[in-house]
């Protein structure tokens, strides 16, 4: 589990290695959605305006984490 209890999908930083985790308690429910976005990382493929949010890039994006550690509630559930 992440601190902001948000998955990581996408690429590791090395390459060839991609990242499905920390998928908290709604791993099965968003299991499908998951994979396909990961292989849309693995092949290449029209990423969702979403994707770097939910890959480690997000820790590069200092508004958005200002924002995720400022909420008390983390939505775990």
């Amino acid at each position: 589990m992440t601190h902001e209890n948000w998955p990581l999908i996408g690429p590791m930083g090395v390459d060839g290695a991609f990242v499905i985790g920390a998928m908290s308690g709604f791993g099965t429910m968003a299991a499908c959605a998951s994979g396909e976005l990961c292989a849309d990382w693995v092949l290449e493929g029209n990423l969702p305006a979403y994707a770097n949010q939910l890959s480690l890039q997000r820790y590069t994006n200092a508004n958005l984490m200002a924002a995720l550690n400022a909420q008390q509630d983390r939505g775990v559930l």
